[in-house]
């Protein structure tokens, strides 16, 4: 963290570099048991990212769809003796992992899937599902809480307006 700090003024030092927040957080995976699995970096508020995830999750029966003719390991594998299961199951994985980085326009697949096959069952539904339902209640949370910000900023500055104390140069 530190050091991260001091990359950030050694940039804001340089002349020739445009700074812009972007938005871009480094959110911590962590599994129930508070083990960190993963680093998640993304725009969070990006208003693009809701579209994407919805279209993503509208065509996620598509992403699958081949995985239903396989018999699946509960570790996410397939047997690869049989070519026509272990080719479906890495185009399928191929997909997801495709679609995932393109929605958050960064590192979901490696974040969230470099320690555990994202078909892997976990109660009853692939790990996949289990980190799609929870960034998608990230979003949810960082959404409302930005509204809540922006909202009380425009409160700020029209209250004057509301109340009538604009007037005159009054407040």
């Amino acid at each position: 963290m530190e050091n991260n700090k001091q990359n950030i003024k050694s940039i804001e030092r340089d002349i020739n570099v445009i700074i812009v927040d972007d938005g871009l957080v480094n959110v911590p995976i962590r599994n129930k048991a508070g083990e960190e699995i993963g680093v998640f970096s993304f725009r969070p508020t990006d208003m693009g990212i809701i579209d994407r995830f919805n279209e993503m999750t509208a065509n996620f029966e598509e992403i699958i769809k081949p995985l239903e003719d396989i018999d699946i390991n509960p570790d996410g594998t397939a047997d690869e003796k049989e070519e026509a299961q272990f080719v479906a199951l890495k185009e399928a994985e191929r997909k997801l992992y495709e679609v995932c980085d393109k929605v958050f326009g960064g590192n979901m697949s490696e974040a969230f899937f470099g320690k555990m096959h994202p078909f892997s069952i976990v109660n009853g539904k692939f790990y996949c599902e289990n980190a799609l339902e929870g960034v998608g209640n990230y979003i949810s949370r960082r959404f409302d809480r930005e509204v809540k910000k922006v909202n009380n900023r425009v409160d700020r500055y029209t209250h004057g307006y509301r109340t009538g104390k604009h007037k005159g140069g009054k407040r």
